[in-house]
């Protein structure tokens, strides 16, 4: 899974946000990394929780009408890896809930930040140049 140019939002903040979410769920495909597989899926619940914060911070800022809509998608998320995670733990680590995991970080990260975050940070930026 590779940052590419397209998937920059053009707010700093994000942007170094996404590409770090992008690099630990590239760990996740990584086979030469699997022995760090439960700390970078402890990273990422982590770290998912810090962007979602941030992110949510700057749309509560620019009054961002969508925030509540957005959050939503947070939390709708947050839930869903929340689940995987304590189903890897249980299951004792299997790859199968790994590839799951990362199925669910790759897809959601691409349409998220491709669709909601796009829009959001577009929004973001109309509003700083006015003020």
């Amino acid at each position: 899974m590779l940052w590419t140019k397209s998937l920059e939002m053009g707010v700093p903040k994000i942007d170094e946000q996404h590409k770090e979410l992008f690099v630990q769920a590239e760990k996740l495909l990584d086979r030469s990394q699997q022995q760090r597989i439960p700390e970078t899926l402890e990273f990422l619940k982590n770290y998912v929780v810090r962007h979602f914060t941030d992110e949510e911070a700057l749309q509560r800022r620019s009054q961002y009408p969508k925030s509540a809509f957005h959050h939503n998608l947070h939390v709708d998320f947050v839930n869903k890896y929340k689940k995987l995670y304590e189903e890897f733990k249980a299951s004792g680590e299997k790859l199968s809930v790994v590839l799951a995991i990362n199925s669910l970080v790759v897809n959601w990260l691409k349409d998220h930040i491709m669709v909601h975050d796009k829009e959001f940070c577009q929004y973001y930026l109309k509003q700083a140049q006015k003020n």
